[in-house]
């Protein structure tokens, strides 16, 4: 599935999409399509880190298969991996208990690199409603670029 062109736009997928659109496709309608379509469309840019990373490989030998090993090298393949900055750990800190630490860590990739951070995860509530990062959930992801 091709998305639409639009002006550059760029994400940090978090793994619960990854999840949805592997675990059991049929039900989670659109999840599929979505990566599908992020990790195909050039005019998106995706980023994150090295934990984001570990995550993927995780839930990639959890959930082993030829579909999950396909989206996994291409998922790797699309996504800019960066440093986080101190600074934006700090800032995101503050939103987080201290068991969430990837989750700062996410959260503050999205910052620093002024991304959009796709995810069902509540945890990313607090510091969506301040405002620090945007957050979009799987059906509002798949509204906006389906």
């Amino acid at each position: 599935m091709k998305l639409p062109k639009r002006n550059m736009q760029q994400f940090l997928v978090d793994t619960n999409l990854f999840v949805a659109a592997i675990k059991n496709p049929e039900k989670k309608a659109g999840a599929l399509d979505l990566l599908l379509g992020l990790i195909s469309n050039e005019e998106i840019h995706l980023v994150g880190n090295d934990l984001l990373l570990v995550e993927f490989d995780k839930y990639s030998e959890k959930f082993k298969s030829n579909t999950t090993s396909h989206l996994i090298k291409k998922l790797k393949d699309k996504i800019v991996v960066v440093d986080v900055g101190e600074n934006s750990i700090k800032k995101c800190g503050k939103y987080f208990t201290k068991n969430n630490i990837i989750d700062v860590i996410h959260a503050a990739t999205c910052l620093q690199e002024k991304s959009i951070l796709i995810t069902n995860d509540k945890h990313f509530d607090k510091i969506m409603k301040h405002k620090v990062i945007q957050v979009w959930n799987i059906s509002k992801a798949i509204r906006n670029l389906l």
